[in-house]
């Protein structure tokens, strides 16, 4: 029967209560997604006007970072690596329209509310006067599962998923026809592998109820189907809400008439809830539900004898649950199917489907894990044991699995893991082989159980580190006189390149065969320059690579090649006559055997008259033209025949001797220091007055006068007056002297021989305990006489000498600075600079060091 909310007013008008109670239901029938068509509105508007300061928030990769929404915040889309995701008591977070919320997280703890109820597709419209209503939109393939719109007057379908009893039909029909029922997940007959987000899809729209008569009447909207949520953590606690359920459809009414009254709008279908867990998943005083919306009601007022047709309750979805050890406590799991709508005399429409609860177990975790072989690009994983692991499966409403799989990763705390997979072996195996890796890398990997539901809880992990590969083709790239570069690849291709930080060791010896003297130096480069090297000699190289794990490869062969020569420095003519030049050079640094060449050019060496080789610093070039002009040049070339650039070019006329006058004598050579306490010493000297000679020739011995250490040193006059050396023997003095060649080779006289440097090296002799002096006794025409002594600290030295009688003939003073053994020169003169009688005399040396006073005396004589 009918029921008429006039009451007793048949044929007349609604009360004004009345009246204002349909226009509330009118106004309510068009609001969707709405928990309920007749009461949500209060409690709607307090959540709207609390939720003034919500957010949206985007799914991302949260890298490890932790996420808690605020109350009444909504979450779109994948949010990845999540550490711990948070709904705190007391806060509803819901998820956004028409997108599944997919959450990777290491935990997650909802204590609170998490929402997708009516996020899933939307209903359709309510029809408009006298027309049928508008379809839901459906979940499943092109369309299917959405509610049938009900035609003029009738009540809309509710939402499904899927035909699931292969009629044609998947929503509910119109006239209040329920939903069908429908599989959330295709079928609980197949999931994908591994169970994942793609598991899951949204609910279907119920469909518009169809349009009455009266300008007043309002058809309801169809309910919109439920979000989808996919939670994937290895730990998972829920004391709160869990909802995805559909929404309810729109109410039609005709406050004025009882005639071609408008339908309801058919419930929403349920969504999906997947949630997965690989180690624990604890669900205490929780609620989960799926739930499929109700059928929008059916009402009218006023005359007429129709029937009202409410909208069919949606199908309700499915909620699936898998995990590897769980805690269920007075929990309730709902997929309660949505009822049908009802009209007022009390009749309802059509309820939808029940949904289903799936569960299913996780494998455990693999044990045993550890590395059996490594090598430069693969490494064998061997000792987890298959016959103990336990491989879970499915509880209810799930298929067994088809897959049993031990799964390789690289370790990581991100969650999913696709990104980090490398390789699997099946269930019965023990060991296995990765290849592809990187020479001289540490990995660091995990292994999981692997069925159709996904990855167990990771093993622990282990690490170690590939060989280096050796390094190949070795070559050089450059070379100068005092340097090689050595250069050398990483590896191969067939054996896997080092990484740039690998260590190569470099072994250079300028012998061949092992009995040589091996230089080894490490470099992270793939190349080595010494510098330093001899020029013109032969070096032998080798390299090998040294891993991270402090394993050497094997060393390449040894590969050699000679440095560049030195230029020749100094180019002089070391006599011009009547038809022939002597032409000279240095050897620069050379070694012996290198080999020179001498070129003469009569043009300026547009062309080259005579080119010869030697291994003599000087050539002899005969059988010139008196009066031509020629010009001369050297170079040097390695064993490798590689030579090195000219000398400066020197020009002369052979056969003419205009000026034979002798250079004047040059001023004494004067070392730079009077002691030498390591072997080296500069001397340096001047000009003479008149004209500018050709060249000097320098001499040194260790008398003045001598030349036992140096007898003949060639300068040109255009270039420094200098002389450096560091050979000098501890124990002597040395002299020098020099004379200049005038340019027609005419040699001067000898300058006198200049101030001696005493040398005496420390490091080569033993501490002079107690003062002395060399040579004892000693003729001041022959030179100074060294004085010997040693300072335990700095200290600011006195030296005194007396005739045996006690009378002053000589004093010194001055600060040492350093410690050890020094010397001082006498040269047989006193004060005034006359030369000492000969006889013995006594030598007093006073040492003032900070705080004390050291006095030492000996005796020396003078003979001449």
């Amino acid at each position: 029967m009918r029921h008429n909310l006039a009451g007793n007013y048949k044929g007349q008008g609604l009360s004004a209560l009345s009246l204002s109670f349909f226009r509330f239901l009118r106004s309510i029938s068009t609001l969707t997604p709405l928990p309920s068509t007749l009461y949500p509105l209060p409690s709607t508007l307090v959540l709207l006007s609390l939720a003034a300061g919500a957010v949206e928030i985007p799914g991302k990769d949260y890298h490890g970072a932790d996420l808690t929404p605020n109350n009444y915040d909504t979450l779109r889309g994948t949010f990845t690596n999540v550490g711990t995701f948070t709904i705190n008591k007391g806060t509803a977070v819901f998820v956004a329209q028409g997108i599944p919320l997919i959450i990777y997280a290491s935990t997650v703890t909802i204590n609170g509310k998490l929402d997708a109820v009516g996020c899933g597709l939307p209903g359709g419209g309510g029809g408009d006067y006298n027309q049928p209503g508008a379809n839901g939109f459906g979940a499943g393939p092109d369309g299917i599962g959405a509610g049938a719109a009900g035609a003029a007057s009738q009540g809309g379908g509710g939402g499904g998923h899927g035909d699931c009893d292969e009629n044609g039909v998947s929503g509910g029909a119109g006239a209040g026809s329920p939903g069908t029922g429908g599989k959330e997940y295709s079928s609980t007959a197949t999931i994908s592998a591994p169970l994942s987000s793609n598991d899951i899809s949204m609910g279907s729209g119920g469909g518009g109820g169809g349009g009455g008569l009266g300008e007043d009447s309002v058809s309801g909207t169809g309910g919109a189907g439920g979000g989808s949520i996919y939670i994937e953590a290895r730990y998972i606690t829920i004391t709160g809400t869990v909802t995805a359920g559909g929404s309810n459809g729109g109410s039609g009414i005709n406050p004025n008439s009882c005639t071609a009254i408008p339908g309801g709008g058919g419930g929403g279908s349920g969504g999906s809830i997947l949630l997965k867990s690989p180690a624990m998943m604890i669900l205490d005083n929780s609620y989960l539900a799926s739930n499929g919306g109700t059928g929008g009601y059916s009402v009218c007022g006023g005359s007429g004898s129709d029937t009202p047709q409410p909208g069919g309750g949606g199908a309700a979805g499915r909620i699936k649950i898998v995990y590897r050890a769980t805690s269920f406590v007075q929990t309730v799991i709902s997929t309660a199917a949505g009822l049908g709508g009802i009209e007022f005399g009390g009749a309802s429409g059509v309820d939808g489907s029940s949904g289903t609860v799936s569960y299913g177990i996780i494998p455990s975790s693999p044990t045993g894990f550890a590395v059996q072989q490594v090598f430069k690009t693969s490494a064998t994983y061997y000792s987890w044991d298959p016959n103990n692991q336990q491989w879970g499966g499915a509880v209810s409403f799930l298929p067994a699995p088809t897959i049993y799989q031990f799964r390789l990763y690289e370790s990581t705390p991100a969650s999913p893991l696709d990104a980090y997979y490398r390789d699997y072996v099946s269930s019965t195996a023990a060991s296995l082989m990765e290849t592809g890796l990187t020479p001289d890398t540490t990995i660091y990997r995990m292994l999981t159980a692997y069925t159709d539901f996904g990855d167990s809880i990771p093993s622990a992990m282990i690490t170690t580190v590939t060989f280096a590969a050796p390094p190949t083709n070795v070559w050089f790239p450059s070379a100068s006189s005092d340097s090689l570069t050595f250069a050398w690849s990483s590896g191969t291709v067939s054996e896997g390149f080092n990484p740039a930080y690998t260590a190569y060791e470099v072994q250079r010896s300028s012998v061949p065969g092992s009995a040589a003297a091996v230089s080894e130096a490490f470099t992270t480069c793939l190349s080595s320059a010494p510098a330093g090297l001899e020029p013109n000699t032969t070096y032998y190289f080798s390299v090998r690579a040294l891993g991270i794990n402090g394993v050497y490869t094997s060393s390449t062969p040894v590969l050699s090649t000679p440095t560049l020569a030195a230029a020749p420095l100094s180019p002089s003519l070391d006599g011009v006559y009547t038809a022939s030049i002597t032409f000279s050079w240095s050897r620069a640094q050379n070694p012996p055997g290198t080999l020179f060449e001498a070129q003469l050019s009569a043009d300026n060496f547009l062309s080259v008259s005579v080119s010869t080789t030697t291994a003599a610093t000087s050539m002899d070039f005969t059988g010139l033209n008196p009066g031509s002009i020629y010009s001369l040049r050297a170079r040097a070339i390695n064993h490798a025949l590689r030579p090195t650039g000219f000398t400066n070019v020197l020009s002369t006329t052979v056969g003419q001797m205009g000026n034979l006058s002798a250079p004047s004598k040059p001023a004494p050579p004067a070392p730079t220091a009077s002691y030498s306490y390591d072997g080296s010493a500069v001397f340096n000297w001047s000009h003479p007055s008149g004209i500018m000679p050709h060249r000097y020739w320098l001499e040194i011995g260790s008398t003045p006068g001598g030349n036992d250490f140096l007898s003949s040193f060639a300068a040109l006059a255009a270039e420094p007056l200098i002389y450096s050396t560091n050979t000098l023997v501890s124990g002597k003095t040395y002299y020098a002297r020099v004379r200049a060649e005038s340019a027609a080779g005419v040699l001067g006289e000898f300058s006198e021989p200049g101030p001696g440097i005493s040398v005496w090296i420390s490091a080569d002799q033993p501490t002079v305990a107690k003062p002395y002096n060399w040579p004892n006794p000693f003729d001041p025409a022959q030179g100074a006489t060294n004085i010997g002594f040693n300072l335990s600290a700095p200290a600011e030295v006195a030296l005194k000498i007396f005739t045996l009688q006690g009378i002053a003939v000589y004093a010194a003073a001055g600060r040492e600075s350093s410690v050890g053994n020094k010397v001082w020169l006498w040269n047989g003169r006193n004060g005034s600079g006359r030369m000492v009688e000969p006889g013995g005399y006594v030598c007093i040396i006073t040492k003032k060091y900070s705080g004390k006073t050291e006095v030492q005396k000996f005796k020396l004589a003078v003979l001449y």
